[in-house]
């Protein structure tokens, strides 16, 4: 008996060595079942653990003394959902089994290889913490082991002590695992992590803040954050907030989203997105700021902004002159310090349009250069050169000597550096693909330094600028055309009005010649009648017999009166016809009578000729 005690203190002894000095559960687990094995007299040992996931059992560990290779290649091949198996069983029952013949079991998968491997008894017991089944030990012998009730209960707190080893061992890899995944989150980060302690001394200073403002971490870490990239206007301000907090608990930025402004290590400053979170559970307190350059969001929303402006302000008047006078409103101050706009006049001269800046004073100190020296600041900033060429010109840095060899005199260099040129755009304005003037943007007092980015912005508003200028003077032609239509329709009205008197004249004159031409038609067929008439009476004979020639010739007469009769009758259907009174009357009539009559018509005049013909 005292024996069987001392292996059962041996055995937990040799646990809690293997559990207190292992670093891994890999570790652990070997060293305790080889441990628990040896000590009691086992031949084989395994340690199932359970698969969350796919909810079974595998073996992560097997122990094989002097016996059971093939029952061990077989038990890291096998799994046992719950209940199937010995290792099965226990997880369902949760208490150790102990079983003296597990070869003749029927839930006892691995039977025949237990067999020939000469394992016939057989021990398990579950590891497990108060609240989880982890997992399963199991042991295999040849013969009983006649395992008493203190020995299982033994085994049954050795399974709990392994569970908890396992569970706070799992808990500090995760911590660990979470450490790691937080530390690689912090240096792949896109957005600035910078961490401070309570006296506002930098203790981490990313990957991203090392790029976004232009500090190694190595030269920071340990200064005062305050110091390196707040701007110095903010700096009092940062440092009472900070004081209120720890002395009052009072957060005013703790937990927001707010827009501040940030400093580089080359002194400009920039627009940042920053959210402040005090760091869980760190005492003395700890904060970590997250801070994103919002610089290219807020340039595009201002490149919207002065764009739209722009537009508005573009297509507010017809007249292009007062509209890019007008522009300066939209630019001035959000894109440019100083405005102008040149015109390029018929003759090739240049007229200064516009010169506009926020100042007052210095707007009167511009206008009084350009008196004395006319197109002064224009030729330092090369506006000429543009309307010529038809090029833009970006200068990011106006340096002094490009000022001194611009100058026309002393004066003029000393009024040209007060105005505190920094950097300009010059854009050539365009309208029917013609360049009409230039357009010039000047940063000064802002120290804003202009780049590719704010010239095609400046070209974009030269482009705006040029389809206003079309449009007005499209207007401008529209408005011409149409004086131009009314000034013809006045004329046509008087022309048409004159063709009115025309035609009633026209209509009177026609209406006394049909007078004339019935009055004449009455006239001439009064004796016509009385021709025709005579002939009549002759050609019967009242007055004597006639010889056959003279019948000839009176019948010849005769029908000439016919004839001109017919002819005074058609001048009498035209009449008609002018005043729509004109009818018609068909009648069949024998060509050779018209012939017979056109014969006698032409007979005298082909006579006096001696013209003679004949019909064929």
């Amino acid at each position: 008996m005292s024996a069987e005690i001392d292996r059962r203190l041996a055995v937990q002894y040799t646990v809690s060595r293997a559990l207190s000095e292992a670093d891994t559960i890999d570790e652990a687990v070997d060293h305790v079942l080889a441990a628990i094995a040896w000590h009691l007299g086992w031949r084989f040992g395994a340690f199932w653990l359970r698969d969350a996931l796919a909810n079974v059992l595998r073996a992560a560990h097997v122990w094989s003394g002097d016996a059971g290779h093939e029952f061990a290649r077989m038990t890291a091949d096998t799994t046992f959902p719950c209940g199937v198996g010995l290792p099965g069983r226990v997880w369902l029952e949760r208490r150790p089994i102990q079983d003296d013949e597990v070869t003749r079991s029927d839930n006892f998968p691995r039977r025949a290889a237990a067999a020939a491997s000469n394992l016939h008894t057989a021990l398990a017991f579950p590891v497990m913490t108060r609240d989880e089944f982890l997992g399963v030990i199991e042991l295999y012998g040849a013969e009983p082991a006649h395992v008493d009730d203190a020995v299982l209960n033994a085994l049954e707190g050795i399974g709990l002590q392994i569970g908890q080893f396992i569970a706070r061992r799992r808990a500090i890899d995760a911590e660990h695992a979470a450490n790691g995944l937080a530390r690689a989150m912090v240096q792949v980060a896109l957005d600035c992590i910078v961490t401070i302690d309570r006296e506002g001394r930098v203790l981490e200073f990313n990957p991203a803040a090392e790029r976004t403002f232009g500090y190694a971490r190595s030269e920071i870490l340990g200064k005062p954050m305050v110091d390196y990239i707040v701007p110095p206007h903010l700096r009092a301000a940062h440092r009472s907030g900070m004081a209120r907090y720890l002395a009052t608990g009072e957060a005013r930025m703790l937990g927001r989203r707010v827009e501040v402004r940030g400093q580089r290590a080359d002194g400009t400053t920039f627009p940042l997105e920053l959210t402040i979170l005090r760091v869980p559970d760190a005492e003395p307190p700890v904060f970590t700021a997250y801070l994103r350059d919002i610089s290219e969001r807020t340039r595009l929303e201002a490149t919207r902004e002065l764009l739209l402006a722009a537009s508005t302000t573009l297509g507010g008047s017809i007249d292009y002159e007062e509209t890019l006078r007008n522009l300066s409103r939209a630019v001035i101050p959000d894109f440019a310090d100083w405005y102008a706009v040149d015109i390029l006049n018929e003759d090739g001269s240049v007229r200064r349009l516009e010169v506009a800046h926020r100042d007052p004073e210095k707007l009167a100190q511009t206008r009084a250069l350009a008196r004395r020296y006319p197109d002064g600041m224009g030729v330092a900033l090369g506006t000429r050169q543009v309307i010529e060429s038809g090029k833009s010109i970006l200068v990011p840095e106006i340096s002094d000597d490009m000022l001194v060899a611009s100058a026309r005199d002393q004066d003029h260099l000393t009024l040209l550096r007060e105005l505190g040129l920094r950097s300009n755009i010059i854009v050539p304005l365009r309208a029917n693909q013609q360049v009409v003037g230039a357009m010039t943007l000047v940063s000064a007092e802002s120290e804003r330094r202009y780049d590719e980015r704010d010239l095609a912005v400046a070209e974009d508003l030269a482009r705006r600028a040029g389809q206003a200028i079309e449009r007005a003077l499209l207007f401008k032609e529209v408005e011409d055309a149409r004086a131009l239509l009314e000034q013809q329709a006045t004329e046509l009205e008087a022309q048409a009005a004159e063709l009115e008197d025309t035609v009633h004249e026209a209509e009177r004159a026609n209406r006394a010649k049909s007078e004339f031409l019935a009055a004449m038609s009455h006239e001439l067929r009064t004796p016509l009648n009385a021709i025709i008439g005579y002939a009549q009476i002759l050609e019967v004979g009242v007055h004597g017999a006639l010889a056959e020639p003279q019948m000839e010739d009176l019948r010849r007469i005769s029908r000439s009166a016919q004839h001109l009769l017919g002819l005074i009758n058609d001048i009498l259907n035209f009449a008609k016809i002018e005043a729509g009174r004109l009818t018609m009357e068909l009648q069949p009539t024998r060509i050779a009578d018209v012939l017979t009559r056109v014969e006698e018509l032409i007979a005298p005049q082909a006579q006096a000729k001696q013209i003679t013909y004949g019909l064929t």
